[in-house]
């Protein structure tokens, strides 16, 4: 991947908080549903998860994870969410190649089926608190999670503001390396 498009990724990471500001519900949320989540990118193994496979993982709950890090537990909306932490869906994947410096140039991108798109870099959640909030959800309050969330999402409890790494329909997680 040249550097322009890794600009483009950057850029379009920091104004998806801004260009989804507006929540965005869909006349029919079922058409970004998505059952499975995929693995990706400059990954050694690449993996896919569907739903059963993510509950077969160790799970956490949002509001611990949350609390540990001091964010935001009392907002109902992000409740009793369960789900597996990102950095060891991560680490299952590993970073392709040989470079034992490639870590600290490696990002994350989380896709939706929608096209809106989270970014995070790998020490951001392997070496920082933020990393300890970040969860791929399947569940809220004992259920699947509905329509509007999709099956699979993603939360970032330990961010001042969740809403903006808060992804609805989690498609897709992205493993890519800023070039040397």
């Amino acid at each position: 991947m040249d550097l322009r498009l890794n600009l483009r990724i950057a850029l379009l990471a920091l104004l998806s908080p801004v260009l989804h500001a507006a929540e965005f519900v869909p006349d029919d949320p079922s058409t970004y549903v998505t059952e499975t989540l995929e693995m990706t990118g400059e990954v050694q193994n690449p993996l896919r998860f569907t739903i059963d496979d993510l509950k077969r993982l160790p799970s956490y709950d949002y509001k611990a994870v949350a609390a540990a890090c001091g964010g935001d537990v009392a907002n109902a909306e992000y409740k009793d969410y369960r789900g597996v932490l990102l950095r060891e869906l991560v680490q299952k994947a590993a970073l392709a190649g040989d470079d034992p410096k490639g870590w600290k140039r490696a990002y994350v991108i989380a896709h939706a089926s929608d096209a809106y798109i989270a970014l995070f870099s790998w020490n951001e959640l392997l070496n920082t608190q933020i990393g300890d909030g970040v969860l791929v959800v399947y569940a809220q309050h004992g259920e699947a999670l509905p329509p509007e969330s999709g099956r699979i999402a993603l939360v970032s409890g330990c961010d001042r503001h969740a809403g903006p790494r808060h992804v609805k329909w989690l498609k897709s997680i992205e493993l890519k390396t800023v070039p040397q």
